[in-house]
């Protein structure tokens, strides 16, 4: 930009030299405009150099633009995968939460349930004592206890019950289907 406003300036006083042609003679003259020629060609030189630059500061300032935009839509970009990170680690935490509550309460339903049945063999078997120390089973030659099904129990429960396996009092009893049971239904139970 300098040597622009430099260049003009020599034109400016070159322009007032030729003015003065009538003073000088002929020689000086012509080596005023081949000067004079030599400025203009240094000048264009110089107009293409600083189009040159002038563009290349214009392709700089948009691959700039273009890097700062990048970078702010990968740090939106970042920005939002954390909050769906952090909103499903918040899920995964309750969902936590509810299958330990779920898992206590399953254990505090068997428990109870356990203790109902392990009430009830406890009571049928000193009931049972009382006749009798063992019963026999008349087909099998075992001896054992006599239970009599109520409502809710289950052949699993039963057994536990009784420290017995499901398949022994299913084969002391020919059951066809161990989950099918009555209220009412006298079950014999041998013993471990």
């Amino acid at each position: 930009m300098k040597q622009y406003l430099k260049i003009i300036g020599i034109m400016a006083v070159l322009a007032n030299l030729l003015g003065c042609v009538t003073m000088q003679d002929s020689s000086e003259v012509t080596q005023q405009q081949e000067d004079m020629l030599l400025l203009k060609e240094d000048l264009n030189r110089t107009k293409g150099k600083l189009e040159t630059l002038e563009m290349e500061y214009q392709r700089l300032l948009r691959e700039l633009d273009a890097m700062q935009g990048a970078a702010a839509s990968s740090k939106g970009a970042t920005s939002s995968t954390q909050v769906r990170i952090d909103e499903l680690e918040r899920r995964l935490s309750v969902l936590e939460g509810a299958r330990a509550k779920d898992r206590q309460a399953i254990v505090d339903q068997l428990s109870g349930k356990m203790v109902d049945i392990m009430g009830d063999r406890t009571t049928g078997k000193s009931s049972q004592k009382s006749k009798s120390a063992a019963t026999k089973a008349s087909a099998t030659g075992m001896t054992g206890y006599e239970h009599v099904v109520k409502e809710g129990d289950t052949l699993s429960a039963i057994a536990t019950a009784y420290k017995v396996k499901i398949d022994a009092i299913a084969e002391a009893n020919k059951l066809q289907s161990p989950y099918t049971l009555r209220t009412g239904q006298k079950l014999f139970i041998p013993q471990p």
